[in-house]
Protein backbone atom coordinates (compact mmCIF):
# COMPACT_ATOMS: atom_id res chain seq x y z
CA UNK A 1 0.00 0.00 0.00
CA UNK A 2 2.91 2.10 0.82
CA UNK A 3 4.80 1.66 -2.28
CA UNK A 4 1.36 2.11 -4.38
CA UNK A 5 0.93 5.59 -2.56
CA UNK A 6 4.78 6.74 -3.19
CA UNK A 7 4.22 5.48 -6.74
CA UNK A 8 0.99 8.19 -7.19
CA UNK A 9 2.79 10.60 -5.57
CA UNK A 10 5.86 10.64 -7.63
CA UNK A 11 3.60 10.24 -11.00
CA UNK A 12 1.94 13.57 -9.36
CA UNK A 13 4.98 15.40 -8.94
CA UNK A 14 6.53 14.69 -12.73
CA UNK A 15 2.71 15.53 -13.81
CA UNK A 16 3.55 18.80 -12.12
CA UNK A 17 6.98 19.78 -12.79
CA UNK A 18 6.80 18.84 -16.59
CA UNK A 19 3.60 19.27 -18.15
CA UNK A 20 4.32 23.24 -18.40
CA UNK A 21 7.55 22.13 -20.03
CA UNK A 22 6.02 20.01 -22.49
CA UNK A 23 2.63 22.22 -23.11
CA UNK A 24 5.53 25.20 -24.08
CA UNK A 25 7.14 22.39 -25.96
CA UNK A 26 4.18 21.79 -27.81
CA UNK A 27 3.45 25.82 -28.56
CA UNK A 28 6.78 26.17 -29.72
CA UNK A 29 6.05 23.57 -31.90
CA UNK A 30 3.20 25.10 -33.49
CA UNK A 31 4.77 28.80 -33.71
CA UNK A 32 7.37 26.85 -35.71
CA UNK A 33 7.42 27.89 -39.20
CA UNK A 34 8.26 25.31 -41.99
CA UNK A 35 10.78 26.15 -45.00
CA UNK A 36 9.83 23.28 -46.78
CA UNK A 37 6.79 25.19 -48.20
CA UNK A 38 6.60 28.94 -49.61
CA UNK A 39 6.46 32.02 -47.07
CA UNK A 40 3.77 34.84 -47.13
CA UNK A 41 5.01 38.03 -46.06
CA UNK A 42 3.46 37.12 -42.87
CA UNK A 43 5.27 34.41 -42.17
CA UNK A 44 8.37 36.61 -43.32
CA UNK A 45 7.67 39.24 -40.54
CA UNK A 46 6.26 36.92 -37.85
CA UNK A 47 10.14 34.91 -38.33
CA UNK A 48 11.81 37.94 -38.50
CA UNK A 49 10.28 39.22 -35.39
CA UNK A 50 11.84 36.04 -33.60
CA UNK A 51 14.72 36.32 -34.98
CA UNK A 52 16.43 39.51 -35.84
CA UNK A 53 19.67 39.71 -34.24
CA UNK A 54 19.25 43.84 -33.91
CA UNK A 55 15.70 43.22 -32.21
CA UNK A 56 16.95 40.28 -29.80
CA UNK A 57 19.39 42.78 -28.43
CA UNK A 58 17.02 45.24 -27.71
CA UNK A 59 14.91 42.81 -25.70
CA UNK A 60 17.61 41.87 -24.03
CA UNK A 61 18.16 46.03 -22.86
CA UNK A 62 14.53 45.05 -21.87
CA UNK A 63 15.30 42.52 -19.62
CA UNK A 64 18.00 44.56 -18.23
CA UNK A 65 16.43 47.37 -17.62
CA UNK A 66 13.25 44.89 -15.75
CA UNK A 67 16.57 43.75 -13.21
CA UNK A 68 17.24 47.77 -12.63
CA UNK A 69 14.18 47.89 -11.17
CA UNK A 70 14.03 44.90 -9.11
CA UNK A 71 17.62 46.72 -8.21
CA UNK A 72 15.73 49.82 -7.49
CA UNK A 73 12.83 47.85 -5.14
CA UNK A 74 15.56 46.44 -3.16
CA UNK A 75 16.67 49.33 -1.92
CA UNK A 76 13.38 49.37 0.25
CA UNK A 77 13.70 46.36 1.70
CA UNK A 78 15.69 45.61 4.52
CA UNK A 79 19.38 44.81 4.05
CA UNK A 80 20.85 42.05 6.80
CA UNK A 81 25.22 42.17 6.90
CA UNK A 82 27.07 39.16 9.00
CA UNK A 83 30.46 40.55 9.53
CA UNK A 84 33.40 38.78 11.38
CA UNK A 85 37.12 38.75 12.10
CA UNK A 86 40.12 36.69 13.90
CA UNK A 87 42.88 38.37 14.97
CA UNK A 88 46.62 37.31 16.27
CA UNK A 89 48.32 40.04 17.14
CA UNK A 90 51.92 38.97 17.06
CA UNK A 91 53.64 42.26 18.31
CA UNK A 92 51.09 44.07 20.80
CA UNK A 93 51.40 47.62 20.95
CA UNK A 94 51.23 48.70 24.65
CA UNK A 95 50.19 52.04 26.36
CA UNK A 96 52.83 53.99 29.01
CA UNK A 97 51.51 54.58 32.33
CA UNK A 98 52.95 56.71 35.12
CA UNK A 99 54.88 55.09 37.62
CA UNK A 100 52.55 57.51 40.12
CA UNK A 101 49.34 55.72 39.15
CA UNK A 102 51.04 51.63 38.98
CA UNK A 103 52.71 52.58 42.51
CA UNK A 104 50.35 54.96 44.59
CA UNK A 105 53.49 56.74 44.94
CA UNK A 106 52.39 60.46 43.77
CA UNK A 107 56.07 61.66 43.73
CA UNK A 108 57.24 58.27 41.40
CA UNK A 109 58.83 59.38 38.22
CA UNK A 110 58.88 57.39 35.22
CA UNK A 111 56.55 55.33 32.77
CA UNK A 112 56.12 51.74 32.33
CA UNK A 113 55.14 50.46 29.32
CA UNK A 114 51.54 48.19 30.18
CA UNK A 115 49.94 45.77 27.64
CA UNK A 116 45.86 46.42 27.32
CA UNK A 117 45.20 44.29 24.42
CA UNK A 118 44.88 40.52 24.21
CA UNK A 119 47.28 38.32 22.12
CA UNK A 120 43.70 37.10 20.09
CA UNK A 121 40.76 39.11 19.27
CA UNK A 122 37.85 38.09 17.62
CA UNK A 123 34.43 39.52 16.48
CA UNK A 124 31.32 38.57 14.67
CA UNK A 125 28.15 40.77 14.03
CA UNK A 126 24.78 40.72 12.61
CA UNK A 127 22.87 43.43 11.50
CA UNK A 128 19.93 44.35 9.48
CA UNK A 129 18.87 47.88 8.42
CA UNK A 130 15.65 49.17 7.17
CA UNK A 131 14.56 52.20 5.26
CA UNK A 132 12.30 54.30 6.96
CA UNK A 133 11.84 57.67 4.50
CA UNK A 134 13.61 58.22 1.26
CA UNK A 135 11.91 60.97 -1.00
CA UNK A 136 14.55 59.55 -3.58
CA UNK A 137 13.43 56.06 -3.38
CA UNK A 138 10.37 56.39 -4.61
CA UNK A 139 11.37 58.97 -7.05
CA UNK A 140 14.27 56.01 -7.96
CA UNK A 141 11.79 53.46 -8.30
CA UNK A 142 9.04 55.22 -10.71
CA UNK A 143 12.28 56.12 -12.70
CA UNK A 144 13.66 52.59 -13.32
CA UNK A 145 10.08 51.90 -14.49
CA UNK A 146 9.77 54.72 -16.74
CA UNK A 147 13.32 53.41 -18.11
CA UNK A 148 11.76 50.10 -18.92
CA UNK A 149 9.00 51.19 -20.88
CA UNK A 150 11.72 54.04 -22.87
CA UNK A 151 13.25 50.50 -23.79
CA UNK A 152 10.36 48.39 -24.76
CA UNK A 153 9.64 51.63 -27.01
CA UNK A 154 12.69 51.76 -28.59
CA UNK A 155 12.44 47.63 -28.95
CA UNK A 156 9.01 48.91 -30.60
CA UNK A 157 10.99 51.30 -32.72
CA UNK A 158 13.27 48.47 -34.43
CA UNK A 159 10.27 45.93 -34.83
CA UNK A 160 8.90 48.59 -37.15
CA UNK A 161 12.25 48.87 -39.04
CA UNK A 162 12.44 45.38 -39.25
CA UNK A 163 8.87 44.98 -40.84
CA UNK A 164 10.15 48.20 -42.86
CA UNK A 165 12.57 46.12 -44.44
CA UNK A 166 11.45 42.54 -44.75
CA UNK A 167 8.81 43.61 -46.40
CA UNK A 168 10.85 45.77 -49.19
CA UNK A 169 12.65 42.80 -49.57
CA UNK A 170 9.81 40.39 -49.77
CA UNK A 171 8.50 42.67 -52.59
CA UNK A 172 11.77 43.23 -54.31
CA UNK A 173 12.18 39.02 -54.52
CA UNK A 174 8.93 38.47 -55.90
CA UNK A 175 9.73 41.44 -58.65
CA UNK A 176 13.20 40.06 -59.31
CA UNK A 177 11.55 36.71 -60.16
CA UNK A 178 8.93 37.92 -62.31
CA UNK A 179 11.87 39.96 -64.09
CA UNK A 180 13.83 36.51 -64.29
CA UNK A 181 10.82 35.21 -65.89
CA UNK A 182 10.18 37.82 -68.47
CA UNK A 183 14.10 37.13 -69.58
CA UNK A 184 13.89 33.93 -69.49
CA UNK A 185 10.92 34.12 -71.63
CA UNK A 186 12.11 36.98 -73.90
CA UNK A 187 15.43 34.66 -74.29
CA UNK A 188 13.74 31.46 -75.63
CA UNK A 189 11.32 34.14 -77.92
CA UNK A 190 14.71 35.39 -79.37
CA UNK A 191 16.00 32.00 -79.79
CA UNK A 192 12.68 30.84 -81.68
CA UNK A 193 13.14 34.06 -84.12
CA UNK A 194 17.13 32.79 -84.26
CA UNK A 195 16.11 29.39 -85.22
CA UNK A 196 13.58 30.95 -87.92
CA UNK A 197 16.39 33.48 -89.54
CA UNK A 198 18.73 30.82 -89.84
CA UNK A 199 16.42 28.57 -91.68
CA UNK A 200 15.38 31.46 -93.87
CA UNK A 201 18.81 31.78 -94.77
CA UNK A 202 19.55 28.19 -95.72
CA UNK A 203 16.63 29.00 -98.19
CA UNK A 204 18.46 32.18 -99.07
CA UNK A 205 15.32 34.58 -97.61
CA UNK A 206 17.85 36.21 -94.93
CA UNK A 207 21.03 37.14 -94.88
CA UNK A 208 23.81 36.48 -92.96
CA UNK A 209 24.18 39.82 -91.66
CA UNK A 210 20.88 39.04 -90.01
CA UNK A 211 21.19 36.31 -87.96
CA UNK A 212 24.82 37.75 -86.65
CA UNK A 213 22.81 40.60 -85.01
CA UNK A 214 19.74 37.84 -83.69
CA UNK A 215 23.22 36.28 -82.35
CA UNK A 216 24.80 39.41 -80.81
CA UNK A 217 21.73 40.44 -79.21
CA UNK A 218 20.76 37.00 -77.32
CA UNK A 219 24.34 36.39 -76.07
CA UNK A 220 23.30 39.99 -74.33
CA UNK A 221 20.28 39.05 -73.42
CA UNK A 222 21.88 35.72 -71.73
CA UNK A 223 24.34 37.81 -70.22
CA UNK A 224 21.66 39.85 -68.65
CA UNK A 225 19.55 36.61 -67.53
CA UNK A 226 23.11 35.31 -65.47
CA UNK A 227 22.78 38.80 -63.94
CA UNK A 228 19.16 39.01 -63.06
CA UNK A 229 19.39 35.30 -61.53
CA UNK A 230 22.76 36.43 -59.30
CA UNK A 231 21.07 39.53 -58.40
CA UNK A 232 17.68 37.32 -57.23
CA UNK A 233 20.19 35.15 -55.46
CA UNK A 234 21.62 38.36 -53.34
CA UNK A 235 17.95 39.80 -52.84
CA UNK A 236 17.06 36.13 -51.43
CA UNK A 237 19.92 36.41 -49.15
CA UNK A 238 19.22 40.33 -47.92
CA UNK A 239 15.81 38.78 -47.04
CA UNK A 240 17.38 36.29 -45.22
CA UNK A 241 19.74 38.27 -43.73
CA UNK A 242 16.98 40.37 -42.09
CA UNK A 243 14.96 37.61 -40.76
CA UNK A 244 17.83 36.26 -38.80
CA UNK A 245 17.67 33.07 -41.27
CA UNK A 246 21.04 31.86 -41.56
CA UNK A 247 22.25 32.20 -44.99
CA UNK A 248 22.61 28.59 -46.27
CA UNK A 249 18.81 27.65 -45.67
CA UNK A 250 16.62 27.50 -48.93
CA UNK A 251 14.05 29.93 -48.89
CA UNK A 252 10.48 29.95 -51.60
CA UNK A 253 8.05 32.60 -51.52
CA UNK A 254 4.54 32.14 -51.26
CA UNK A 255 3.20 35.69 -52.87
CA UNK A 256 2.66 37.02 -56.66
CA UNK A 257 2.60 40.65 -57.80
CA UNK A 258 -0.94 39.91 -58.67
CA UNK A 259 -1.41 40.36 -54.90
CA UNK A 260 -0.03 43.28 -54.83
CA UNK A 261 -2.65 46.20 -53.27
CA UNK A 262 -1.03 49.56 -54.23
CA UNK A 263 -4.47 51.46 -53.53
CA UNK A 264 -3.96 54.16 -51.27
CA UNK A 265 -6.32 56.09 -51.52
CA UNK A 266 -7.83 56.41 -48.17
CA UNK A 267 -4.20 57.70 -47.77
CA UNK A 268 -4.14 60.09 -50.24
CA UNK A 269 -7.90 61.55 -49.84
CA UNK A 270 -8.15 64.03 -47.62
CA UNK A 271 -6.44 64.90 -44.44
CA UNK A 272 -7.03 62.56 -41.95
CA UNK A 273 -6.87 63.01 -38.08
CA UNK A 274 -3.30 62.00 -37.46
CA UNK A 275 -1.92 60.84 -34.20
CA UNK A 276 1.59 61.40 -33.43
CA UNK A 277 1.70 59.14 -30.27
CA UNK A 278 1.79 56.28 -33.29
CA UNK A 279 5.44 57.16 -34.14
CA UNK A 280 7.50 55.57 -32.01
CA UNK A 281 10.55 57.96 -32.11
CA UNK A 282 8.28 60.59 -30.69
CA UNK A 283 6.98 58.07 -27.69
CA UNK A 284 10.84 57.87 -26.83
CA UNK A 285 11.32 61.81 -26.94
CA UNK A 286 8.36 61.72 -24.48
CA UNK A 287 9.49 59.34 -22.21
CA UNK A 288 13.16 61.04 -22.23
CA UNK A 289 11.13 64.36 -21.07
CA UNK A 290 9.12 62.02 -18.26
CA UNK A 291 12.97 60.76 -17.17
CA UNK A 292 14.24 64.00 -17.12
CA UNK A 293 11.02 65.27 -14.99
CA UNK A 294 11.71 62.24 -12.92
CA UNK A 295 15.30 63.42 -12.13
CA UNK A 296 13.83 67.25 -11.61
CA UNK A 297 11.87 65.64 -9.09
CA UNK A 298 14.79 63.60 -7.59
CA UNK A 299 16.52 66.32 -7.07
CA UNK A 300 14.06 68.27 -5.32
CA UNK A 301 13.33 64.94 -2.63
CA UNK A 302 17.23 65.37 -1.54
CA UNK A 303 16.14 68.54 0.45
CA UNK A 304 14.41 65.92 2.55
CA UNK A 305 16.04 63.48 5.62
CA UNK A 306 16.56 59.93 5.11
CA UNK A 307 15.61 58.16 7.53
CA UNK A 308 16.68 54.37 8.78
CA UNK A 309 15.90 51.57 11.46
CA UNK A 310 18.92 49.87 12.64
CA UNK A 311 19.64 46.61 14.71
CA UNK A 312 22.57 44.71 15.32
CA UNK A 313 23.66 42.03 17.59
CA UNK A 314 26.93 40.25 17.92
CA UNK A 315 29.90 38.89 20.00
CA UNK A 316 33.51 39.30 20.71
CA UNK A 317 36.12 37.98 22.39
CA UNK A 318 39.99 38.77 23.32
CA UNK A 319 42.27 35.76 24.44
CA UNK A 320 46.33 34.69 25.25
CA UNK A 321 45.74 31.50 24.03
CA UNK A 322 43.92 29.71 20.92
CA UNK A 323 43.14 27.41 23.33
CA UNK A 324 40.85 29.93 25.38
CA UNK A 325 39.77 31.64 22.02
CA UNK A 326 37.31 28.88 21.09
CA UNK A 327 35.73 28.52 24.60
CA UNK A 328 32.74 30.42 23.66
CA UNK A 329 30.42 29.62 27.14
CA UNK A 330 32.91 32.01 29.20
CA UNK A 331 35.48 34.15 26.68
CA UNK A 332 32.86 35.28 24.39
CA UNK A 333 31.05 38.16 25.18
CA UNK A 334 27.41 39.54 23.37
CA UNK A 335 26.71 43.09 22.52
CA UNK A 336 23.43 43.95 20.98
CA UNK A 337 22.06 47.78 19.75
CA UNK A 338 18.95 48.92 18.13
CA UNK A 339 17.98 52.42 16.93
CA UNK A 340 17.35 55.02 14.29
CA UNK A 341 19.51 57.20 12.39
CA UNK A 342 18.76 60.69 10.22
CA UNK A 343 20.55 61.50 7.44
CA UNK A 344 19.99 65.88 6.33
CA UNK A 345 21.83 67.10 3.63
CA UNK A 346 21.23 70.97 5.16
CA UNK A 347 23.97 73.19 2.12
CA UNK A 348 25.38 71.13 -0.94
CA UNK A 349 27.18 74.35 -1.89
CA UNK A 350 24.65 74.76 -4.57
CA UNK A 351 25.37 72.10 -6.07
CA UNK A 352 21.55 70.47 -5.96
CA UNK A 353 20.35 73.71 -7.67
CA UNK A 354 22.63 73.77 -10.31
CA UNK A 355 21.72 70.06 -11.02
CA UNK A 356 17.52 71.46 -10.46
CA UNK A 357 18.83 74.12 -13.17
CA UNK A 358 20.45 71.56 -15.58
CA UNK A 359 17.02 69.49 -15.45
CA UNK A 360 15.10 72.63 -16.29
CA UNK A 361 17.04 73.10 -19.34
CA UNK A 362 16.91 69.51 -20.70
CA UNK A 363 13.46 69.58 -19.95
CA UNK A 364 12.97 72.57 -22.40
CA UNK A 365 15.80 70.96 -25.06
CA UNK A 366 13.28 68.00 -25.37
CA UNK A 367 10.07 69.98 -25.80
CA UNK A 368 11.79 72.20 -28.64
CA UNK A 369 12.56 68.53 -30.15
CA UNK A 370 9.19 67.48 -30.03
CA UNK A 371 7.89 70.18 -31.89
CA UNK A 372 10.58 69.93 -34.44
CA UNK A 373 10.09 66.08 -34.42
CA UNK A 374 6.31 66.88 -34.88
CA UNK A 375 7.06 69.51 -37.77
CA UNK A 376 9.14 66.67 -39.48
CA UNK A 377 6.87 64.38 -39.06
CA UNK A 378 4.16 66.23 -41.26
CA UNK A 379 6.59 67.44 -43.45
CA UNK A 380 7.47 63.68 -44.06
CA UNK A 381 4.21 62.36 -44.49
CA UNK A 382 3.10 64.83 -47.17
CA UNK A 383 6.55 64.01 -49.21
CA UNK A 384 5.40 60.00 -49.00
CA UNK A 385 2.13 60.94 -50.31
CA UNK A 386 3.41 63.37 -53.09
CA UNK A 387 6.25 60.58 -53.59
CA UNK A 388 3.45 57.96 -54.10
CA UNK A 389 0.61 59.67 -56.22
CA UNK A 390 4.13 60.21 -58.62
CA UNK A 391 5.09 56.66 -58.10
CA UNK A 392 1.39 55.15 -59.34
CA UNK A 393 1.11 57.27 -61.80
CA UNK A 394 4.67 56.69 -63.40
CA UNK A 395 3.61 52.90 -63.21
CA UNK A 396 0.49 53.39 -64.84
CA UNK A 397 2.30 55.10 -67.71
CA UNK A 398 5.43 52.35 -67.40
CA UNK A 399 2.49 49.53 -67.53
CA UNK A 400 1.00 50.58 -70.91
CA UNK A 401 4.31 51.47 -72.44
CA UNK A 402 5.40 47.68 -71.67
CA UNK A 403 1.93 46.52 -73.37
CA UNK A 404 2.48 48.64 -75.91
CA UNK A 405 6.18 47.57 -76.88
CA UNK A 406 4.80 43.80 -76.73
CA UNK A 407 2.27 44.80 -79.10
CA UNK A 408 5.20 46.51 -81.29
CA UNK A 409 7.67 43.50 -80.91
CA UNK A 410 5.19 41.05 -81.62
CA UNK A 411 4.29 43.04 -84.94
CA UNK A 412 7.35 43.22 -85.99
CA UNK A 413 8.26 39.89 -85.46
CA UNK A 414 5.73 39.19 -87.99
CA UNK A 415 6.54 41.50 -90.02
CA UNK A 416 10.40 40.11 -89.96
CA UNK A 417 9.22 36.60 -90.79
CA UNK A 418 7.32 37.47 -94.00
CA UNK A 419 10.48 39.73 -95.13
CA UNK A 420 8.72 43.19 -95.02
CA UNK A 421 10.91 44.45 -91.73
CA UNK A 422 14.29 44.22 -91.65
CA UNK A 423 15.94 42.57 -88.61
CA UNK A 424 17.12 46.12 -87.51
CA UNK A 425 13.43 46.81 -87.09
CA UNK A 426 12.65 43.65 -84.94
CA UNK A 427 15.86 44.06 -82.75
CA UNK A 428 15.47 47.87 -82.27
CA UNK A 429 11.79 46.76 -81.13
CA UNK A 430 13.21 44.07 -79.18
CA UNK A 431 15.38 46.45 -77.63
CA UNK A 432 12.55 48.63 -76.69
CA UNK A 433 11.00 45.67 -75.64
CA UNK A 434 13.10 45.18 -72.70
CA UNK A 435 13.69 48.92 -71.82
CA UNK A 436 10.15 49.26 -71.02
CA UNK A 437 10.00 46.12 -68.96
CA UNK A 438 13.20 47.11 -66.98
CA UNK A 439 11.43 50.91 -66.68
CA UNK A 440 7.81 48.93 -65.58
CA UNK A 441 9.79 46.62 -62.93
CA UNK A 442 11.85 49.54 -61.56
CA UNK A 443 7.95 52.00 -61.43
CA UNK A 444 6.69 48.99 -59.87
CA UNK A 445 9.42 48.73 -56.90
CA UNK A 446 8.81 52.29 -56.65
CA UNK A 447 5.43 52.06 -55.92
CA UNK A 448 5.86 49.67 -53.45
CA UNK A 449 8.55 51.26 -51.89
CA UNK A 450 6.63 54.44 -51.78
CA UNK A 451 3.45 53.22 -50.31
CA UNK A 452 5.43 51.28 -47.50
CA UNK A 453 7.30 54.51 -46.51
CA UNK A 454 3.93 56.74 -46.64
CA UNK A 455 2.63 53.93 -44.23
CA UNK A 456 5.60 53.74 -41.57
CA UNK A 457 5.26 57.92 -41.47
CA UNK A 458 1.83 57.83 -40.83
CA UNK A 459 3.09 54.83 -38.01
CA UNK A 460 0.47 52.17 -39.51
CA UNK A 461 2.78 49.94 -41.07
CA UNK A 462 2.96 47.54 -37.98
Amino acid sequence: MKSMKLKTLTTFIIGVCFTPLLVQAQNEEQQTISFDKPLTLEECVQYGLENNHNLKTDRLEEKIAETQVGETRAMGLPQANFQSGLNYNYEVQKAFLPNAILTGDPQAEGFTPVQFSPQYDGNAAFSVSQLLFDGSYFVGLQAAKTLRELRQKESNRTEIDIVESITKSYYLVLITEERAKLVGANLSRLEKVLSDTKALRKNGFAEQLDVDKLQVNLNNLKTEMNKVERNLTYTKDVLKFQMGLPLENQVILSGTLEELNLDASEYLGAEAEFDVNLRPEYNILQTNQDLANLDLKNNKATHLPQLYANFSYGWNSGVNSTNDLFNFNENWLSFGAVGVSLKWSLFTGLARSNRMERNRIQIEQLEIQKTSLRNSIDMEIKQAKDNLKSATEALEVQKGNMELSKEVFEQMEIKFKNGVASSTELLEAETSTKEAQTNYYSALYDAVLSKIELEKALGILY
